[in-house]
């Protein structure tokens, strides 16, 4: 697959008691293909990877797969802190997917040779196109653009980078070293981000406002700036709430107060929200969603 210009929603997973809910996993995929999302990420960290079995991963995966591999680019993220790992898993999910998404190692906090020898290791052996994800606020160490622009040019399989550093001037300089395609990994930086080459978004929010995170990527390329402006600055407030609370955690609870899931179970160490203050701040955003969706005729 190529990565083109859009929106890229990360898919949670769904629990029903202490199981994975794959019926539910279903009817969300569906309604993101029909509300026009073109690409989907399984096993991100929205999806509680670090919470899930090997069969369940599997499980997840098979369906994924099974179900609309003809529909929508499905996209799975395989990456760890276990080089030797990354790669059984990409071998394992080879054939499941369309292309791979793949982390910086996490907690073992490798340096900038050991993430470009992590990188080099899995482009050698997996075929399939990847994904980068540097997201240094999870990982405690953050690739340089100077890495990545080295991977770009020296794997032909390694054709995208989910920038979730927060900075600006890492997209610059990236955009300034190599030609890889650059999504932001943060909602609320996607415009920043896209004024400054990335060309689209790996998204939270679009799980429960698809249309309208099609629409802000697709304003701003057609350089309708101004009314792109506008709705970011309308959605702004969701992109905060989303992350009151550790995702997906919040992301969970609006989704189930939408009628977008049946619950808002997560596994532990997260728990479901405690505080009725945050529970009402997201219960409020629920009436911005509605308006904003009637205003444009984007109801869902």
């Amino acid at each position: 697959m190529e990565f083109n210009t859009g929106v890229y929603t990360v898919i949670p997973t769904f629990f029903k008691d202490t199981q994975i809910d794959l019926e539910q996993l279903n009817i969300n995929i569906t309604h993101q293909i029909n509300c026009g999302i073109k690409n989907i990420v399984i096993l991100g960290t929205t999806s509680e990877t670090p919470t899930l079995s090997c069969d369940e991963e599997d499980k997840i995966v098979k369906t994924t797969w099974k179900n609309f591999s003809d529909k929508v680019n499905i996209i799975v993220g395989i990456g760890g802190n276990n080089t030797k790992k990354t790669i059984e898993n990409g071998f394992k999910f080879h054939d499941f997917c369309h292309a791979f998404m793949v982390t910086v190692p996490y907690y073992n906090k490798p340096t900038q040779e050991g993430i470009y020898q992590h990188f080099v290791s899995i482009a050698q052996l997996l075929d399939k196109p990847i994904m980068m994800y540097n997201i240094p606020s999870r990982c405690g160490v953050s690739m340089s653009p100077t890495i990545i622009a080295n991977l770009y040019n020296s794997f032909s399989n390694i054709k995208a980078i989910k920038e979730a550093s927060g900075s600006i001037t890492q997209t610059l300089e990236i955009k300034n070293l190599c030609d890889i395609v650059i999504l932001s990994g943060d909602d609320a930086l996607t415009l920043p981000l896209m004024s400054v080459g990335a060309i689209g978004v790996v998204s939270v929010t679009s799980n429960i406002l698809p249309k309208l995170m099609l629409l802000l990527v697709d304003l701003f390329n057609k350089s309708e700036n101004h009314k792109a402006s506008e709705l970011n600055k309308k959605m702004f407030p969701i992109f905060k709430s989303l992350f009151l609370e550790t995702n997906p955690v919040p992301l969970k609870y609006l989704m189930m107060k939408c009628n977008l899931a049946k619950s808002d179970i997560v596994r532990l160490p997260l728990v479901t929200i405690q505080s009725q203050e945050t529970k009402d701040e997201l219960d409020n955003l629920i009436t911005n969603i509605t308006f904003i969706n009637n205003e444009l005729g984007l109801s869902d």
